[in-house]
């Protein structure tokens, strides 16, 4: 590994922890479906529950706003789908408050912090995530105290693509001025593996022994494919330490 220059990181999942992911699942579920009957929403539970379930896998919206996110974009046409017609200043209210809701009572590993501020002593080091809505990231990083942690944070939807597309990566390398073939990405979903792949770098599978749900619940995405001898499989953040030799 002595031409590793860079190590790059996942965020869900990977640094960023819940003890109970199916139940932060249902919760987001229900305030969603909650605020958008406050809004005049009439549609039961359940059946939200299938309008949620491929809602970050289909096409860019065709909205043109000054200041959507493209989770913002997701939301007007959610609403359009059933027969909701959200006014375009009502969308960033309402995302900003689910979105806080979908992160109540998730942490950082707690080796993350002291493992990154290790690795930054040799190498540069990033967080590239797969996120629709890039001011949150920015906000949960300052509540988490980790808005210094990183020496790039790049968000798909500010890229305008999303891992596997190995694009979402350039502004990383570009930012911390390491080369793809010199870089590790550390994920722990078949999405980041591939990506990862697709880029050319090296890709580092987190696996924890003591992994409570599915951070991917409202999706039908395909498995990705690729062989084990494509990537390095570790259970816990500090065995990086031991792959890099620090």
């Amino acid at each position: 590994m002595d031409h590793i220059k860079g190590v790059f990181f996942d965020l869900h999942g990977t640094i960023l922890l819940s003890d109970d992911i199916d139940g932060a699942w249902d919760r987001w579920a229900r305030a969603f479906h909650a605020a958008l009957e406050e809004k005049g929403a009439e549609i039961s539970f359940d059946g939200f529950k299938a309008v949620l379930q491929n809602l970050f896998e289909g096409p860019v919206p065709d909205i043109h706003e000054a200041g959507f996110t493209l989770f913002m974009k997701r939301v007007k046409v959610l609403g359009e789908s059933i027969g909701l017609d959200l006014p375009k200043e009502e969308v960033r209210p309402l995302v900003d408050t689910i979105i806080k809701v979908w992160h109540q009572g998730m942490y950082l590993d707690e080796e993350a912090v002291p493992i990154i501020e290790r690795l930054k002593e040799k190498y540069k080091v990033g967080l590239v995530t797969n996120w629709e809505h890039t001011p949150r990231i920015y906000e949960l990083l300052g509540e988490l105290g980790a808005e210094e942690l990183f020496d790039c944070v790049v968000v798909s939807d500010s890229v305008g693509h999303a891992k596997p597309d190995p694009r979402v990566f350039n502004p990383a390398f570009n930012l911390t001025d390491v080369k793809a073939e010199e870089s590790l990405y550390v994920g722990d979903m078949d999405v980041d593996i591939e990506g990862a792949i697709n880029a050319g770098m090296q890709p580092v599978l987190i696996k924890r022994v003591d992994a409570n749900g599915d951070w991917d619940q409202f999706s039908e995405k395909s498995v990705c494919s690729y062989s084990d001898d494509q990537y390095i499989l570790i259970q816990r953040l500090s065995q990086l330490l031991d792959l890099l030799n620090c």
